[in-house]
């Protein structure tokens, strides 16, 4: 079997993880689901293969019996920056990319301190849905809205980011359609009273947030900032029918926004063929192939893994977690993303696809070069 232990990872998609580590059984298992009915944690996951997967590995790591009380007592016996540095070191890790839309600043670690705490590199990827809704309530103009995106997507990099992401997928749909100023500002004067009024907002409502995002992608095909797209699997807030990376077809042909580079977030699952066909048909388009969520078993991933490499070219596809709360699921990616990974391409040299040379090559363009460069983290 290949070894990829040597290869640092670059983390294309990730999370802050929370100030407060120690937790509870349930608030524990609460965090390895996607469900947001607390009973299906409570009653069903401990039954699920990954849920056992992960109690194994980190007993391991830990030194403990393997039971959820002993991991819990193993880790509580630690801080939280103890935990983040002890499992980054562990997991080899470069750097990370971090999704600062959630969970909410106020409650997790900067990306400046998880780089301090955590001895790694870390980048700061911009939500622009949270960008949308906070303009919205703080300008009462539409065209000030409007100028105000493109601007602040203009000094995206300037202001630290080094790329965006869209949440459309949770909200109103891939299918992101274009649509008059004059729909988008009937919208918008609907809209704004009610979330002034109650001073929040959540922005989902078709033609304004379809409208906005080409707004968005004008201003970052202009940078050639990387976007990220969250596509298939979700909790039950997204609809799967609209999260089909397929949906973004309009958005890919647009000759203008190709200087734009999007990337397809937890690999398209379970769309993971149509994912990797639009990395493999598109220049621009990249393949996040994550090993921490999507939930799923390593008979899953070795699945996904095949079809990817199957596809697209290595150079589309990056590694990624989708890690978020916790730190060991930042190590735990890296151990299972390094194991999926080394087994696909061990049967690709044995079915002569492939020299062993060649698969070595192929990983560090998966587990590092290609984010790397994407996310401007060469030397």
């Amino acid at each position: 079997m290949l070894d990829l232990t040597a290869i640092s990872v670059v983390d294309n998609h990730c999370h802050p993880i929370l100030l407060e580590q120690h937790m509870s059984g349930p608030q524990f298992r609460q965090r390895w689901t996607e469900a947001k009915d607390g009973s299906l944690a409570e009653k069903h996951l401990h039954n699920s293969v990954y849920y056992l997967w992960t109690i194994r590995q980190l007993a391991q790591f830990y030194g403990c019996e393997n039971t959820e009380d002993a991991v819990l007592a193993a880790r509580d016996s630690q801080s939280g920056d103890e935990l983040l540095a002890r499992l980054v070191k562990a997991a080899n890790i470069d750097a990370l990319v971090l999704d600062l839309g959630y969970p909410p600043p106020e409650i997790s670690y900067t990306a400046e301190y998880t780089a301090q705490a955590a001895g790694c590199r870390t980048v700061s990827i911009l939500r622009v849905e949270i960008l949308m809704q906070q303009l919205i309530l703080q300008y009462e103009n539409f065209d000030e809205v409007i100028e105000r995106l493109a601007q602040h997507i203009k000094r995206a990099r300037e202001d630290g980011y080094r790329g965006l992401k869209s949440i459309a997928a949770y909200r109103t749909g891939l299918n992101i359609a274009e649509w008059s100023k004059d729909e988008a500002a009937a919208v918008f004067a609907k809209l704004r009273p009610q979330a002034v009024s109650e001073g929040s907002l959540r922005l989902a409502h078709k033609p304004l947030n379809d409208y906005l995002l080409h707004v968005v992608f004008q201003a970052a095909a202009e940078q050639q900032l990387p976007i990220q797209f969250h596509t298939g699997y979700g909790d039950s807030d997204t609809d799967m029918r609209l999260g089909n990376p397929l949906q973004l077809r309009d958005v890919l042909e647009r000759s203008d926004y190709q200087s734009m580079p999007v990337v397809l977030l937890h690999e398209s699952y379970p769309y993971s063929q149509l994912g990797a066909y639009l990395a493999a048909i598109y220049p621009h388009v990249y393949f996040d192939l994550s090993y921490t969520i999507p939930f799923i078993d390593k008979l899953e991933m070795l699945a996904f893994t095949r079809q990817a490499l199957s596809i697209a070219p290595a150079s589309k596809l990056v590694y990624s977690t989708d890690g978020i709360y916790m730190p060991e699921m930042y190590w735990l990616g890296a151990v299972r993303g390094r194991s999926v990974l080394a087994q696909v391409l061990q049967e690709m040299i044995e079915a002569d696809e492939l020299d062993e040379q060649q698969a070595y090559h192929l990983a560090r363009l998966v587990l590092h070069d290609t984010a790397a460069e994407l996310y401007a983290l060469l030397p």
